[in-house]
């Protein structure tokens, strides 16, 4: 996108005209793989916006591989390792202007096998890439372009290895506390990772210290929280991701959650404690089942799909239904990212709601029906 349409668009979000609608900032992606060179074709325009694609392969235990526009098509990265960046020439090969390319390498292509990407583009009120140096002593701070405080952050160390550190806006404070993406461990303190005492991040900046400053290269993924302050749909005005928490109630008529929006994405993680504190990730496109198994994955983990009746979607948000600790503990804290489903706008052409098409073999992805 030219910097004239840029400022356009974000011109008439401000005096409440077109904002992007949510199909044009996220995208879930199930593929299967052909283990030859492929074109996956998400509709997400990587090349000239920006962002981040998470893979995962569903029917082995392997890790997650992360590629972002800030480190490089060729640069994996694993949510469940402490490992560094490293380079990889037959895994995700380019970023696109409607989706990415794959090379034939089997963590993310094997043939006959089943996958889900996820695709976060950059977007002001949704979601920004960052990399930033280390100094190695003090506070830092570092610039983003989220264009909003953010609600959830994951920073990570890619010269060395180092654990994924999280930090979330419902964390029981926003400087010393911080969780670890590749762990289950409860919440963990360290004074002033995040700042100075009090500091909480802006629309506009961050800060870092200690662990999440050491010398050497970061990145960090930075996910917005709207508050009845989005900038997307056909008016401008509406909200498409919300960062918050939520109490269990140890009930199979479990804690209802009110997002404002019928969601597509869920990730849940425990933070008081670390029984069963996986870091749990659920999307419309693998099955949130009403009255039935959810499909999900653990981010923190390389176990393949795992499915129970953990969770109900509705019009406004969602419904915890296991009674156990992982989802619903009584009395205990959980921290939730979720993604609106889309799309917002009102249809203008029927081959967009329904079209019939000829399919034969299986050598295709399943495809990105959002």
């Amino acid at each position: 996108m030219s910097v004239s349409k840029k400022l356009l668009q974000a011109a008439a979000g401000a005096a409440g005209g077109a904002g992007l609608d949510v199909d044009e900032v996220f995208s879930t992606y199930l593929y299967t793989g052909t283990g030859a060179n492929r074109t996956i074709t998400n509709g997400i325009d990587l090349d000239g916006e920006g962002g981040l694609v998470w893979t995962k392969f569903r029917t082995n235990t392997v890790d997650h591989i992360l590629f972002d526009t800030e480190r490089g098509a060729l640069q994996k990265i694993s949510s469940n390792t402490t490992a560094a960046s490293a380079n990889d020439n037959n895994s995700l090969t380019s970023f696109n202007s409607n989706g990415f390319s794959l090379g034939n390498r089997s963590l993310v292509n094997q043939s006959g096998q089943d996958f889900v990407s996820w695709t976060f583009r950059k977007a002001p009120k949704f979601f920004d890439v960052v990399t930033y140096t280390g100094s190695g002593s003090g506070i830092q701070t570092v610039n983003h372009n989220l264009g909003v405080a953010p609600g959830m952050m994951f920073v990570k160390k890619t010269s060395g290895t180092g654990n994924w550190l999280v930090w979330h806006r419902n964390l029981t404070n926003t400087h010393d506390k911080y969780l670890h993406l590749n762990e289950t461990d409860a919440e963990q303190n360290y004074d002033n990772i995040w700042g100075e005492n009090g500091y909480t991040p802006t629309s506009t900046q961050f800060k870092v210290q200690h662990i999440a400053n050491e010398s050497g290269t970061y990145v960090a993924y930075l996910f917005a929280h709207n508050n009845s302050d989005g900038t997307f749909g056909p008016d401008g005005d509406q909200d498409i991701i919300k960062c918050g928490s939520y109490t269990g109630n140890g009930s199979s008529t479990g804690t209802v959650v009110n997002l404002g929006f019928n969601p597509q994405f869920i990730m849940l993680k425990r933070t008081d404690s670390s029984t069963n504190a996986n870091w749990y990730v659920f999307d419309s496109m693998r099955g949130i089942v009403t009255g039935g198994d959810d499909a999900y994955l653990y981010w923190n983990k390389t176990n393949t799909e795992v499915a129970g009746n953990a969770i109900e979607v509705t019009p406004t948000g969602f419904q915890l239904k296991d009674t156990g600790t992982g989802f619903n503990g009584s009395s205990a804290t959980y921290i939730y990212m979720a993604i609106r489903r889309g799309p917002l706008a009102t249809p203008d052409d029927a081959t967009k709601v329904f079209a019939v098409a000829a399919r034969t073999g299986a050598s295709g992805g399943l495809g990105a029906y959002r």
